[in-house]
């Protein structure tokens, strides 16, 4: 019979279910219903909620077992709608040793309860401290009181008095493989040869932003993206790309390690310094 392994996370623990891994969903029912389980040689009937993939009703079990996170749960088929659970106890050593995986660690960090400010907040710090730490003493970075026409961080140089402003557009999924995709909305947006667009993904696994980014000036950004429903209240600039060095399309010019940022952004103070003398 098909058996399958699930490795258990916080959550599961405290709720008392298990999340049944998308391989083996095929071998469950389509609808809500009550399945056979044999728990420790103990035969229960559990609920099974097939949107969520979720078999519920095993906090009894989890107790039982002293269940921790990384705990291994294998899932057996042993039958028509009949199932098998078996506990296996992971050492400590392990657990403190163990990577995880990018599916587990989109699991662990569950954004869903989030607001979109919080989450972009997140990212905005991030690209702030990428400024700081790369820039030499020679960059600061401000925060706006209100960002009502679109601007996350303000960046000054030392001894320039024309900053040069941002719009941090965070993802925490990717379209795809790695696509980014990232939209403005066209009511706030104004170009100007000193805004630019940071467009970055917060990687799960890694805990941090993606290796890659997109940092686009305003005017071209304007030009380049696809407007989506146009005429309509939510009307957006949008711009889908790879976060990949060998692409060749009409971002790739604005694809960059997340290290040189400060390096363009340097660029773009001396274009400043140019316009100012």
């Amino acid at each position: 019979m098909e058996k399958v392994e699930r490795k258990l996370i916080a959550k599961e623990i405290e709720l008392g279910f298990l999340s049944v891994p998308t391989s083996f969903r095929k071998n469950l029912p389509k609808d809500k219903t009550r399945l056979s389980f044999s728990l420790d040689d103990k035969v229960k009937e559990l609920a099974y909620n097939p949107l969520y993939g979720r078999v519920f009703g095993l906090t009894d079990y989890y107790r039982k077992n002293n269940a921790s996170p990384k705990d291994i749960v294998d899932i057996e088929k042993s039958g028509d709608n009949q199932f098998r659970l078996t506990f296996h106890k992971t050492t400590e050593q392990v657990k403190k040793l163990e990577s995880i995986t990018t599916d587990e660690a989109k699991e662990l960090i569950d954004v869903s309860e989030l607001s979109s400010q919080v989450k972009g907040n997140i990212v905005e710090e991030r690209i702030g401290h990428l400024i700081l730490l790369y820039g030499q003493g020679l960059l600061n970075v401000y925060k706006p009181i209100s960002d009502i026409e679109g601007i996350d961080l303000i960046v000054v140089k030392k001894g320039i008095f024309q900053p040069v402003f941002i719009q941090v557009k965070g993802r925490y999924n990717l379209r795809g493989k790695d696509n980014l995709q990232i939209g403005v909305s066209t009511k706030s947006f104004e170009a100007h040869h000193t805004f630019y667009v940071v467009g970055a993904y917060f990687d799960p696994q890694k805990m941090d932003l993606h290796e890659y980014l997109v940092f686009i000036p305003s005017t071209t950004f304007k030009k380049s993206a696809v407007i989506v429903n146009r005429g309509k209240v939510n009307e957006k600039y949008v711009l889908t790309s790879p976060l990949s060095p060998g692409y060749s399309g009409k971002y790739s010019d604005f694809i960059i390690k997340k290290e040189n940022l400060v390096n363009e952004i340097f660029d773009k103070f001396r274009e400043i310094e140019q316009y100012l003398k």
